[in-house]
């Protein structure tokens, strides 16, 4: 093979494998982190300039060395990018200096990669005229990234999840090491490296997720018997004696401890206020726990929405999930619709009786949506005369700001608002708000006997506490103004 064929297909490998390393420690960040837009909005800037460091640092570099300097860049990502994810799970207990680590794997991955371009620049000038040599170059690293983009979003997170995906990155550097090596490179050591580089990544790849299933042990102290890193989260279930807690992305979603407080509230509380039990509609709720407070009930038609069909499988097949959730998934009037809580709603025409939403709190813009005033307005629509909704609100104790943001936001979609507070010891004071098209009394509500934790004294007094809860002047949370995002992530009470 020619050598500028051979730089030219290196460059379009590197090119690949540079964007989906961006991708990737923007995504480790978000993971363990959080805030989504403000890890990758840093992430992709500090990539970019120390890119702009990595140019500048190849004009020293002398003509003689400029191929074995590539090549030993190349090596240098492939196992940089492949190993990222362990390297900052390795200090996920520990979030100045997780932040910390992820930031500089950044620097070096994006110095590393500024250095590309302008060396197989200078090396395709011994082989083609400037003016070809430039464009060519460019055009190949720029051909490879708009493929890796998309299938980063469409496939690989999908599909190979985030070990996996980053592992594939790292042997495209390592091919084009490779290439290098073999057909550019007239020494001998450099061509001694690769094989050994690949060996080590195979392996890497062979026991990367036992090794990061070592790191989340030591993080969570509690049995790990279930863990998985999806293209939306990571699900890790524990247990410690008779007790298991859920997890998603760090955050605790239930412990078997308390997890009926919750629950119960959620379902029990809205549905008590109904007259009509024809069609009812779960928004989240992957876990399957408030489905099975719904079923207890006649309604014709269940629906749950939920993104992540590793969730659902989890939940529907995992012995001890399908024993907490009394094998919900199974009733057959349950219809499962994995797609987007937000874009359901906005596609969504029929009338529900009763609404739950039982989302992951409002971290990142995403999630954010489903807390918002477009949301609220779209979602009464699919609410029938004397249908009743709840929303999970967050806890209020540490987290009032966003509890009285989301309370005033459905109030101002038109619903008739009632507030509820309930203590849930593993997570905290936790808020509801239940939303409905006329006043609800609660002379009204009937509750279901022999409910392990709600009764009709427990839920007035949750509702007490819920009002004197004192919201201030907290923002109407809206698409173009996530205002929820500042009140979750700001120190002030």
């Amino acid at each position: 093979m020619k050598p500028s064929f051979i730089i030219k297909i290196s460059i379009f490998f590197t090119g690949f494998a540079g964007i989906v390393a961006e991708y990737s420690i923007s995504t480790v960040a978000t993971y363990l982190l959080g805030n989504a837009v403000f890890q990758w909005s840093v992430i992709i800037s500090l990539f970019l300039l120390f890119m702009g460091l990595g140019s500048h640092l190849s004009r020293y570099i002398p003509n003689k060395y400029l191929v074995s300097t590539f090549i030993f860049a190349e090596l240098l990502l492939s196992i940089g990018v492949s190993t990222s994810p362990l390297i900052a799970y390795s200090f996920a207990y520990d979030f100045m200096k997780l932040q910390t680590v992820i930031y500089i794997l950044s620097g070096i991955i994006g110095t590393l990669i500024g250095l590309e371009i302008p060396i197989a620049v200078r090396i395709n000038n011994l082989y083609e005229e400037l003016k070809v040599n430039i464009s060519a170059i460019l055009e190949k690293d720029y051909l490879g990234a708009v493929p890796a983009g998309l299938f980063y979003a469409y496939f690989f997170l999908p599909k190979l999840g985030l070990i996996y995906t980053t592992l594939l990155a790292g042997f495209l550097n390592l091919i084009t090491a490779i290439l290098f090596a073999f057909y550019l490179y007239r020494g001998k050591l450099l061509k001694i490296i690769p094989p050994i580089v690949a060996i080590f990544l195979i392996l890497y790849g062979i026991f990367s997720k036992d090794l990061i299933l070592y790191q989340e042990q030591k993080l969570y102290g509690e049995k790990i018997i279930y863990f998985e890193i999806t293209p939306y989260q990571k699900i890790i279930l524990t247990q410690y004696r008779n007790n298991y807690s859920l997890y998603l992305d760090g955050h605790l979603q239930f412990s078997t401890l308390d997890e009926v407080r919750y629950h119960e509230t959620l379902v029990h509380i809205p549905a008590g206020f109904l007259k009509n039990f024809k069609r009812a509609l779960i928004l989240g709720g992957g876990d399957g726990l408030a489905l099975r407070e719904v079923k207890k009930y006649p309604f014709e038609e269940i629906t749950l929405v939920d993104l992540d069909k590793k969730m659902i499988e989890f939940s529907t097949y995992h012995t001890v999930m399908r024993k907490l959730n009394e094998s919900s998934f199974k009733d057959p009037r349950v219809k499962t619709i994995l797609e987007d809580a937000f874009n359901f709603v906005f596609s969504e025409t029929k009338k529900y009786d009763l609404i739950i939403i039982d989302l992951v709190d409002p971290r990142t813009t995403s999630s954010a949506r489903v807390y918002s005033l477009e949301f609220y307005k779209k979602l009464k629509s699919l609410l029938a005369k004397e249908g009743v909704f709840i929303t999970q609100a967050g806890d209020v104790f540490y987290k009032r700001k966003v509890f009285c943001s989301i309370l005033r936001t459905v109030k101002s979609a038109g619903f008739e608002v009632i507030p509820f507070v309930v203590n849930i010891p593993t997570m905290g004071e936790w808020g509801f708000v239940v939303g409905s098209k006329s006043r609800l009394d609660f002379e009204n509500l009937k509750l279901l006997p022999n409910l392990k934790f709600l009764n009709e004294d427990i839920a007035l007094s949750a509702y007490l506490l819920g009002k004197s809860v004192k919201c201030k002047d907290e923002e109407i949370n809206t698409i173009l103004r996530p205002v929820i995002l500042y009140y979750y992530y700001s120190s002030e009470y």
